[in-house]
């Protein structure tokens, strides 16, 4: 049993470094400057500068990739350089400090996700949490009326077996389950935001406010 766990442990670590390797990657290769994001329209030469070497988007690839590691990483490594960018920082990392040797600080830490690229001076931690409790409420929302509408349709079908009924019924569900998530949000979205909007109110990009 113990063994079926440190297993399970490892396969989840090393997935968790596959996708997050992934994702660094893509995101560099993927047309686009970070710094401009931050900057919006007000960006000049100076401005851009300061903001690539703050947050060490001057650096090689592999050494983003470090620090990128290091940031989501519950143990990391820090410098007591102050012009570095790994330098432990109290207001932008959220742990302690556990011992210093040299010019260099071992730290455990809560994974720093850094700060949004659109919503300048937020942390994207911030930003997560002003957004999971609609997320959340959406999230069960959709369980809720799944659950309903599948026990109400089963029973349905198994009431009218065999008969064009249940066929419709089956047909219905294999593309339901078949359809990507986020394609069946933006084709709803779609219907009730913008076919429907008379009758619903409701906005292609939702409000609950």
């Amino acid at each position: 049993m113990l063994r079926y766990l440190v297993n399970k442990i490892l396969y989840s670590i090393l997935t968790l470094f596959g996708v997050v390797t992934v994702i660094f990657f893509l995101f560099n290769v993927l047309p686009g400057d970070p710094a401009q994001m931050m900057l919006g329209q007000n960006e000049d030469s100076q401005q851009l500068a300061l903001v690539k070497h703050k947050y060490g988007f001057d650096k090689p690839i592999m050494t983003q990739y470090a620090y990128y590691l290091n940031d989501l990483s519950p143990v990391s490594f820090h410098s007591k350089n102050v012009e570095d960018y790994t330098f432990w920082n109290g207001a932008k990392y959220n742990g302690v400090v556990l011992f210093s040797i040299g010019k260099t600080s071992l730290a455990i830490k809560a994974p720093y996700l850094r700060e949004s690229f659109t919503k300048q001076g937020k942390q994207v931690t911030q930003v997560l949490k002003e957004t999971l409790p609609n997320t959340f409420l959406l999230a069960v929302s959709a369980i809720c009326i799944a659950i309903v509408l599948g026990i109400f349709l089963g029973i349905i079908s198994a009431l009218k077996k065999d008969t064009w009924l249940d066929k419709t019924i089956q047909i219905f569900s294999t593309v339901g389950m078949s359809v990507p998530s986020f394609f069946s949000a933006i084709l709803f979205a779609w219907i009730f935001g913008f076919v429907l909007h008379k009758y619903t109110h409701l906005n292609m990009t939702g409000s609950l406010y």
